[in-house]
């Protein structure tokens, strides 16, 4: 009998350092989800790829792309057809097979100009976007119904937008005559500039929401930097040495980012910018760049808690 639960001891132990092994490398080499305006596409974000995965094809004009990891939903906007759609993925089988191919395309919100921008309340489900002929940022609810105007004032050309939704907050990039980055709640109240010096041409714009820090890429400046989510304290990541950075995201220690003039994706880490490397190269036109994961959509209520924290020192 000992020697039966011995072994039975020494097999959970076994598998639980394989499933730590197996999360470890998953964590290590995230997914990288991006729009390459004629489809939606899946990497792994290990350096030096070759080849990636279509989830979703067949498109006129993907550019800006999100998603809902819960449900197991993609969004993407289609400048061309001037519409939001979704699709849905297996979420059982995550992976660079088959099983993550998007399964069908569903309009769900349809008479856009210019919708350069979007982003997914994975809390309160609901979409956001910004559209830089109407001058305009939007929400609506994920199937497109309940749609509302949020700002149409003092918008020139907006673009990126990122959420924080447990602190309530919506960020956008504006890069009009006067390029600025602004934030406010994400029911239209308490509007803010938070950036507007040293800033052209501000595209790519992410949170890292563990750490509380803000990151936007400039193509004409040629940075990447970051500061508080109010816009003080800010720093150089990346300087000088960009070509024509797009889309930004993060995933642990590293920022992703696609690329207009070299057509590929790169990567560093986020408080340095050392360790330089090039995921994927030889995009048809790399657009929009998520990680899909959990880990980008916390919904934990340890999480929801500190952060409501730190919101509720914020505006107060």
């Amino acid at each position: 009998m000992e020697l039966k639960q011995g072994a039975l001891a020494m097999g959970i132990l076994l598998l639980e350092l394989l499933l730590c092994c197996s999360l470890t490398v998953i964590r290590g080499s995230p997914l990288l989800l991006f729009a390459n305006r004629r489809d939606v596409r899946l990497v792994d974000a290990e350096a030096g790829r070759t080849e990636s995965t279509v989830v979703v094809g067949d498109l006129e004009d993907a550019a800006a792309v999100d998603f809902l990891f819960s449900e197991g939903l993609i969004f993407w906007t289609d400048v061309s057809e001037e519409a939001i759609k979704q699709t849905y993925y297996n979420l059982s089988t995550i992976s660079m097979k088959e099983g993550t191919l998007g399964r069908g395309q569903t309009v769900v919100v349809s008479g856009l100009d210019s919708p350069d921008g979007l982003a997914c309340d994975w809390l309160g489900h609901k979409l956001y976007w910004t559209d830089s002929e109407t001058n305009r940022i939007e929400v609506a609810n994920l199937d497109g119904t309940s749609r509302k105007v949020l700002f149409w004032q003092d918008l020139d050309q907006p673009r990126a937008i990122a959420l924080n939704p447990a602190q309530r907050y919506l960020y956008w990039t504006d890069w009009g005559e006067e390029p600025r980055i602004e934030r406010a709640g994400m029911d239209g109240c308490n509007r803010q500039i938070i950036v507007q010096t040293q800033i052209y041409w501000p595209n790519g714009l992410t949170i890292d929401l563990e750490e509380q820090k803000l990151y936007w890429a400039d193509a004409k400046l040629s940075f990447i930097h970051r500061a508080n989510l109010d816009g003080t304290a800010r720093e150089a990541v990346v300087e000088g040495s960009l070509t024509h950075p797009f889309a930004l995201t993060l995933y642990e220690e590293t920022l992703y980012w696609t690329d207009w003039q070299t057509r590929s994706i790169h990567a560093c880490n986020k408080h340095s910018g050392e360790n330089r490397r090039e995921i994927l190269s030889s995009i048809y036109s790399p657009m929009d760049i998520q990680v899909l994961g959990q880990e980008r959509q916390p919904n934990s209520e340890s999480t929801r808690l500190k952060n409501s924290k730190n919101w509720l020192i914020d505006v107060g």
